[in-house]
């Protein structure tokens, strides 16, 4: 069966198709039909066959090369807007779905006939994807958690109406974001070449779970500072130090984050330098994080008129610039400079400490193109600066918007609603121990008898008092 589809495919190539533009076509039809040219010099000055031409001009042959489509034009136009639709709330469809779906939707409607009874094959799926390229694609998917997905418009309204008084009259220089990430020792993995039919396509590369956290942050108008680098470590050495990139400070933790202590430690070395330069207000967007402030910053702020903006909760993904714009980028050049560095020294166990700061510095510089477009676009696509909402909420599902009217089974997008903000967590049973000998083992019904022996012997307020009257009467 594959040999007869791969025959059929090269012979849908063995003739000559429509090889030119629409517009370029009408251009053509256009100077014939008002004889500002033949038809025989149109064919070989654009290369348009002459009979197409004529065609053309004839309003003959105005149907698609080749046969009809299995649906209705209408009917595939509603799969593609509930396609786009499950998307938008996030539980999109796979191929396979998309087959088993449209399947459904022709029994339930007596046209299963249309496939033969069966569900469509995966090269409809291509068609139907080619035939509406315009709306749909494939993208490879970012998981996130429930918790995120159930931001609704009503949430990041609020935020916006407190953030465009919280800015007003701040500079755009003057409005830092910063967050902390980690860069992992995982290159990642990489398409090879391989045998066909290879099962277990593994390449030899040592990576491990260590990540070395860093914080970063930039200015609205595009600025970066330097990086703040924390190690997981009891002390910190000298050549975990050097040849990094220029004003990179570094400490150390327990766990690898930041706490209170490092982060007082940034805002005094980082931002403090930058903040006494003037006294304009000042803007800092970060985490809501309460192990991030004390007293101390607090009275900074207070001296040199510096304001923090605390992000709402599980909504970094939508609303905070460096993660928007520029960990990406910074991410995947990342991969490379370690793939690289593993790929020459395939005895490196691990990411040393000693070669990290020259890794970032490494990092950095290939990334200085592009660092200040990003950023700022970081703060653009985040409706920060300038002020927007509507950058932010067009990316939800709830969110109105009138210039789309489309009319979707209710109880479609009731089902997707209840998906993406379930009415409740599920509850856990009572958990209780076990008391077992050693060497034996339990069933269900051992469990069940012993809860009945433990009701069975259970002590009621009736019993307690007659026990009370029989010890006094012992006594």
């Amino acid at each position: 069966m594959l040999v007869v589809e791969k025959l059929l495919r090269a012979m849908d190539k063995s003739r000559r198709y429509k090889d030119y533009d629409e517009s370029m076509l009408n251009i053509v039809v256009s100077l014939v039909q008002n004889k500002n040219i033949s038809s025989y010099d149109a064919e070989k000055q654009f290369g348009i066959p002459r009979r197409t031409i004529l065609n053309k001009i004839k309003q003959k042959h105005l149907k698609n090369v080749g046969g009809p489509t299995k649906l209705t034009p209408a009917d595939e136009q509603k799969i593609a807007n509930c396609l786009i639709l499950c998307g938008e709330y996030g539980y999109p469809l796979t191929s396979l779905e998309l087959r088993s779906i449209v399947y459904d939707y022709l029994v339930k409607n007596g046209l299963s006939g249309i496939f033969n009874h069966k569900m469509p094959g995966p090269k409809w799926v291509r068609n139907f994807l080619r035939r509406h390229r315009n709306i749909l694609t494939v993208r490879s998917t970012t998981n996130i958690k429930e918790s995120r997905a159930s931001k609704s418009a009503q949430d990041y309204t609020t935020y916006f109406e407190n953030l465009k008084i919280s800015l007003n009259n701040v500079k755009p220089e003057n409005i830092i974001n910063y967050d902390e990430t980690n860069f992992s020792d995982n290159p990642g993995s990489q398409k090879c070449i391989f045998k066909a039919g290879t099962k277990h396509p593994n390449k030899t590369l040592n990576n491990t779970k260590t990540a070395i956290s860093v914080m970063f942050s930039a200015t609205a108008s595009g600025e970066i500072f330097p990086p703040y680098v924390v190690y997981k470590a009891e002390n910190l050495w000298t050549n975990w130090c050097v040849n990094g990139p220029e004003g990179t400070r570094y400490n150390r933790t327990k766990s690898g984050w930041f706490d209170a202590d490092t982060f007082e430690d940034w805002f005094n070395s980082i931002i403090i330098p930058w903040a006494e330069k003037t006294m304009d207000p000042k803007v800092l967007i970060g985490d809501n994080l309460s192990s991030h402030m004390n007293i101390g910053i607090i009275s900074k702020c207070q001296e040199l008129n510096i304001r923090f903006i605390f992000l709402p909760p599980n909504s970094t993904h939508h609303i905070q610039p460096l993660d928007v714009a520029f960990f990406g980028p910074l991410k995947r050049e990342w991969r490379r400079i370690l793939m690289d560095y593993k790929v020459r020294h395939p005895s490196a166990n691990t990411l040393n400490k000693q070669i990290f700061p020259e890794f970032l510095k490494m990092l950095l510089d290939a990334s200085k193109l592009t660092q200040s477009k990003n950023i700022i676009s970081g703060f653009r696509a985040t409706g920060i600066h300038p002020i927007n909402p509507d950058a932010v909420l067009k990316k939800l599902p709830d969110y109105y918007r009138p210039q789309i009217n489309v009319s979707f089974d209710e109880t479609f997008v009731n089902y997707l609603k209840t998906l993406r903000t379930p009415a409740s967590k599920q509850k856990r049973n009572a958990n209780k121990k076990v008391f077992i000998e050693p060497g034996k083992s339990v069933s269900v019904s051992d469990l069940l008898h012993e809860k009945v022996k433990k009701e069975k012997y259970k002590i009621t307020p009736l019993l307690k008092q007659k026990n009370l009257i029989s010890k006094r009467n012992v006594l």
